[in-house]
């Protein structure tokens, strides 16, 4: 069996900061995969239909498939012939549809759905931004999420997703799955692949069409990954409900707290505290809870008082609590899908 680590190994033999086909293999395979992982057509497959994502390689794709190809030829004569290369597809022989009705797409990525788990699936479909969210029940418990968009191919003459493996698991108790390596895409053009053990997350996440690696994370927790922890908080709230999440409950708590009167008025530290807690506030409301009127109302609360007390001259007093938000520990109840 050829690991992964032996077309690394290969790559950087020959120097590929030299050609950024080759450089952008190399990173991709650095970021996304373990040495001992197993070399596979698919995998070669997946690299293929990542860098079609971007528009430079899609108009570069004659030369990314020559190229490789050649890379992949020398690899295998090397190593005897030990990996098969006719079961990969080539960028040049891969035609990408674009659907523009939104309801096409919809009608597409059910029939693969179902196609993928099995006809009885319990799944609803979602979009938002021009992405769609597939969110599925697991045998059993706890849900898939897959991130899609209107990118399509043909594969085995059917139409299907042309990134398949943007995916993240949920458990049962809706907390991110253990058993599986994650892959989101958290931006536009930025990757991040990651799993979670004990609470903590180990990844990384990769910038662009060369996949360059823009954060290493080792045995992070989640809410302190910001390009990570928003947009798993977002895809939460298509099926945890609001009144059981705990980051939602601890902003609203902290925010109802201040209106109440609960704080040194006069503490400069206490001014810093709340400025600091109405930043992260006015995030959770952008990039999470968009247009949710209780948030909306409570920020809007704190900052007046906060405008009101600024000039006082007192300066005595200690905060209660100067820590960041972060997700307190209660059960989180699902919604109905």
């Amino acid at each position: 069996m050829l690991k992964v680590a032996y077309l690394i190994k290969f790559l950087t033999e020959i120097n590929p900061h030299t050609s950024p086909t080759r450089l952008a293999l190399y990173n991709y395979l650095k970021a996304f995969h373990s040495p001992e992982e197993e070399l596979s057509d698919g995998l070669i497959s997946e690299f293929f239909y990542q860098c079609l994502e971007y528009s430079h390689w899609y108009s570069n794709r004659g030369h990314l498939s020559h190229e490789i190809q050649i890379l992949l030829k020398n690899f295998n004569d090397f190593y005897q012939n030990h990996f098969d290369l006719s079961k990969i597809t080539f960028p040049d022989q891969i035609q990408i549809i674009e659907v523009e009705s939104p309801r096409a797409v919809e009608e597409i990525l059910t029939r693969y759905i179902r196609a993928r788990y099995m006809k009885e699936v319990k799944f609803k479909i979602f979009t938002e931004q021009k992405k769609w969210f597939a969110f599925i029940l697991k045998d059993g418990s706890g849900i898939d999420v897959l991130q899609l968009d209107r990118k399509f191919t043909i594969r085995n003459g059917v139409l299907e997703p042309l990134r398949t493996q943007l995916k993240i698991s949920f458990d049962s108790s809706m907390e991110i799955d253990s058993q599986f390596v994650h892959t989101l895409e958290v931006s536009a053009h930025h990757l991040m692949q990651f799993t979670i053990k004990n609470g903590l997350i180990t990844g990384a996440l990769t910038r662009g069409y060369m996949f360059q690696k823009s954060q290493d994370i080792q045995n992070a927790k989640l809410h302190d990954i910001p390009k990570l922890f928003w947009p798993v908080k977002r895809i939460e709230q298509f099926f945890v409900s609001r009144n059981t999440d705990p980051f939602y409950g601890d902003i609203v708590k902290k925010l109802e707290d201040i209106t109440l009167g609960f704080w040194e008025k006069n503490s400069e530290s206490w001014q810093n505290y709340i400025t600091i807690l109405l930043s992260q506030s006015e995030s959770a409301l952008e990039n999470v809870y968009v247009g949710d009127k209780r948030l909306d109302d409570l920020i809007r609360k704190v900052r007046h008082l906060l405008v009101t007390t600024q000039n006082d001259p007192s300066k005595n007093g200690e905060p209660w609590q100067k820590n960041q938000i972060k997700p307190q520990l209660n059960s989180k109840t699902i919604r109905e899908l």
